[in-house]
């Protein structure tokens, strides 16, 4: 064999072997993503199951809570000490639904539950207005896309957002 022949082979073999690493390397890429973005989904739930635990426990709050997200008894934010626990309240829902969309933009997160977190953030848009937890402020970016979301016609308002608005309207 001429030393010509051997070097090409050789040549060949290594390409070879570099593309047979690149296709496993891409396969390991491939599965460490899935593996990331299902440690960020369990870390999400597990801080949405505490947050509803430690919520769970707080029987005043529960009652309050309840009394204003399902039985739509929004007079209660005229109380001060009801209006700060629900702001407190609020801006870590805030934070975990600002999260999302930064997960989101950096492909840490499905669209799925990025959309659903962008339909809880539009519904809770005006409460967040009424207790001045400005999103513009905040984070500008995810403050358009939530306008741009708001206005697409994948959205539709909830109806504890209609109520709320209506609350606030017969408020003056």
């Amino acid at each position: 064999m001429k030393t010509n022949t051997f070097i090409t082979l050789s040549t060949a073999t290594a390409n070879i072997g570099v593309l047979i690493g690149l296709i496993f390397l891409l396969f390991e890429l491939k599965q460490t993503r899935r593996i990331a973005l299902s440690e960020i989904r369990q870390e999400r739930v597990s801080g949405i199951i505490d947050q509803c635990s430690a919520n769970a426990r707080d029987a005043a709050f529960s009652e309050m809570y309840h009394r204003v997200f399902v039985d739509a008894e929004f007079s209660l934010l005229e109380n001060v000490e009801i209006k700060g626990q629900l702001l407190q309240h609020e801006f870590a829902r805030f934070y975990r639904l600002e999260d999302s969309y930064f997960q989101h933009t950096v492909g840490l997160m499905d669209y799925a539950p990025y959309r659903l977190s962008m339909e809880m953030a539009a519904n809770r848009q005006p409460l967040w207005d009424f207790l001045d937890l400005d999103t513009k402020i905040r984070n500008s970016e995810w403050a358009k896309e939530l306008d741009a979301f708001k206005s697409s016609p994948n959205y539709s308002p909830s109806d504890w957002k209609e109520k709320f608005i209506a609350w606030e309207k017969s408020r003056g």
